[in-house]
């Protein structure tokens, strides 16, 4: 019976009995499952419930409240780790084309383009300044709430 590369990712770290992946665990998974890309190591793990730590969980954009969160995550590795500035900025880079790849798809309803070109926008926001990315989100959430209150 063939083993597939999940099975083989899901074995491994029950194996070693991880509950989360940080960077040392990251860098032994690489080393030992050389053959399993980074994204599907993301996704695995995430269906799995096992929390991989940022910068190596990738960017997460189902919602723009977990685009923020993800994103602000990013910031404050990208303030503590200079060593890891590189690494967060391939990180939002790459979900960033995805965002825009998504936002020109012709099979993508009208709804779902718009909302990946605004993901897209803020990823931008983070590549220019990602030390300013946190206040610039608390500052656009406080104006969207200003702006959904009914007027008096």
């Amino acid at each position: 019976m063939r083993v597939t590369k999940k099975q083989r990712l899901l074995m491994f770290v029950a194996e070693c009995g991880w509950t989360r992946i940080g960077e040392a665990e990251w860098h032994r998974l690489r080393a030992a499952l050389p053959d399993v890309s980074a994204v599907m190591i993301q996704q695995v793990m995430h269906q799995a419930g096992v929390p991989v730590d940022a910068p190596w969980c990738g960017i997460r954009q189902h919602t723009f409240e977990e685009l923020e969160g993800s994103l602000c995550e990013f910031s404050r590795v990208y303030a503590e780790r200079p060593d890891l500035h590189t690494a967060c900025r391939e990180q939002v880079i790459a979900a960033k084309d995805r965002a825009k790849w998504l936002s020109i798809r012709a099979t993508a309803d009208e709804e779902l383009r718009q909302r990946k070109a605004t993901m897209a926008d803020w990823m931008l926001i983070w590549l220019g300044d990602p030390w300013l990315f946190p206040t610039w989100a608390e500052a656009f959430r406080a104006a969207k709430v200003r702006d959904d209150q009914p007027a008096e």
